[in-house]
């Protein structure tokens, strides 16, 4: 089962991901990355001076126990905007050590909405310091004038990216809001509000104890019918 799981996942990957690729490369990708707390970071766990949401320290724990982004927000049922948000926050308290990678940075930054689309391409180098400087003053005066346009739409039009760089950018944004659960395999989840968000992580905590329980009584059985002791 594995193993045809892991083919058909490996073939879908390779044909959905494939322009995807042409911007983030493996070592490129903020999921992968394991987050390293400084010295106050692991004060900071231990005493919660700062009285920081307590989000933040389960996050911090996880860091501890050498967790990647990836699995943090599996672990707590969170979206990749929401543990960005957190990572980044943390690395700008100086709680976790600035990542060496500048792209790990710039995609968290921009999952957590604390840099705009033209500035991630820019990162990304997809355009340069000037293509975004004349970009937005170009977007300036159309405001000027009355004329509202997206930054993205723009740097189409003047010809600095295409439409497929857009798309991809975008679409990993949208994702970035679903939540991942865990069946066969892997589904995204994204709620229509915080609420049924909520309900949503109280019956997957409740399911995961319910299949704890489940492994623990068959474990408890097939000791007794292997007579293994301990």
């Amino acid at each position: 089962m594995k193993q045809v799981l892991y083919l058909k996942t490996r073939d879908k990957l390779k044909t959905e991901l494939s322009d995807f690729m042409d911007i983030f490369v493996s070592d490129d990708l903020m999921q992968y990355y394991i987050p390293k707390l400084t010295f106050a970071g692991k004060q900071e766990l231990v005493n919660h001076e700062k009285k920081l949401p307590e989000e933040y320290y389960v996050f911090f724990k996880k860091v501890s126990e050498g967790a990647d982004l990836f699995e943090i927000t599996l672990a707590n049922y969170w979206t990749f905007a929401q543990t960005c948000s957190i990572f980044v926050r943390s690395v700008e308290l100086q709680f976790l050590d600035i990542p060496g990678n500048k792209t790990i940075i710039a995609v968290s930054q921009f999952m957590a909405g604390k840099i705009r689309t033209g500035e991630m391409l820019k990162r990304l180098g997809k355009i340069d310091e000037i293509q975004l400087a004349t970009a937005i003053r170009e977007q300036k005066q159309r405001e000027d004038n009355g004329i509202s346009v997206k930054m993205a739409e723009l740097l189409i039009e003047l010809g600095y990216i295409t439409d497929k760089d857009i798309e991809i950018l975008l679409a990993f944004k949208e994702d970035a809001k679903k939540r991942f659960v865990m069946g066969v395999g892997f589904s995204l989840v994204k709620p229509n509000n915080e609420q049924e968000a909520q309900t949503l992580v109280r019956g997957l905590q409740k399911e995961i104890k319910r299949l704890d329980e489940e492994n623990r009584i068959l474990k408890s059985r097939l000791k007794k019918i292997l007579n293994i002791k301990g």
